[in-house]
């Protein structure tokens, strides 16, 4: 009877702690999906400034803080995650050099958990992307030539797209356990793969799990390059007809 008596009691205090900590952990993940939502917007964001930039260095500070409210695709979770929601992202630092624009994004995201006091981190980074100078035909073209079509880019250079909005340029960052990642075929990412732990980070696209949102393999730039400077990168199989 004892024994009943002590198992009753420990079901009692633990079930609830139990929750309590899936709660944080919870929260803590639909935190990381917030950062992951405000820097798919901002990269559209940057992308959206670079055809701007070329009027003015004082364009390019100013159109972030006005069009990056309209990219955010989750607002609710924006709101709840990130201290003064799509309004306490900032731009400030943004600059322009050399046809490239650097656009920096900073923030604060906040956890409130039930068992520990409010959880803050400051987040900022710097996103590159090629300005658009507004140049339709290369010097010396008669007029009524064709005007030079732009193409789209990641880092990795494996293709090009013809449309910004392809699904290849967005990462779908996804939580999962480490053994689903393997059983689902996903390797082990050579800059942070070696330090996952049970959890892990995935994308639709991809075939590595990472061990934090944080990782350089979750982070995607793209540029606008005119299609005859991609050299023998080969089409996007998706967006480009290929």
């Amino acid at each position: 009877m004892n024994n009943k008596g002590s198992a009753v009691v420990e079901a009692v205090v633990g079930a609830p702690l139990f929750l309590m900590l899936f709660l944080c952990l919870y929260m803590m993940c639909m935190a990381k999906q917030a950062e992951a939502c405000v820097y798919e917007a901002a990269v559209e964001t940057a992308e959206y400034t670079a055809e701007s930039a070329y009027i003015s260095e004082a364009a390019a500070l100013a159109v972030p803080f006005v069009k990056f409210s309209s990219y955010v695709d989750d607002e609710d979770l924006v709101e709840r995650y990130i201290s003064g929601g799509k309004s306490g992202v900032n731009f400030l630092g943004t600059y322009t050099d050399d046809g490239y624009l650097y656009m920096r994004v900073s923030y604060t995201v906040v956890v409130n958990t039930p068992l520990m006091p409010k959880l803050e981190r400051f987040r900022t980074y710097v996103i590159k992307q090629r300005i658009y100078d507004g140049a339709g035909k290369k010097e010396g073209e008669e007029a009524g030539e064709a005007e030079e079509s732009y193409v789209y880019i990641t880092d990795n250079k494996e293709v090009y797209h013809e449309s910004r909005s392809c699904t290849h340029l967005s990462l779908s960052i996804h939580g999962a356990s480490l053994s689903e990642a393997k059983d689902a075929g996903y390797k082990p990412c050579e800059f942070c793969g070696a330090k996952a732990s049970e959890y892990v980070y995935i994308t639709d696209e991809g075939d590595k799990y990472h061990c934090g949102m944080n990782c350089s393999g979750l982070k995607r730039t793209v540029y606008r390059i005119k299609k005859s400077e991609a050299g023998g990168i080969p089409p996007c199989s998706r967006c480009s007809g290929g």
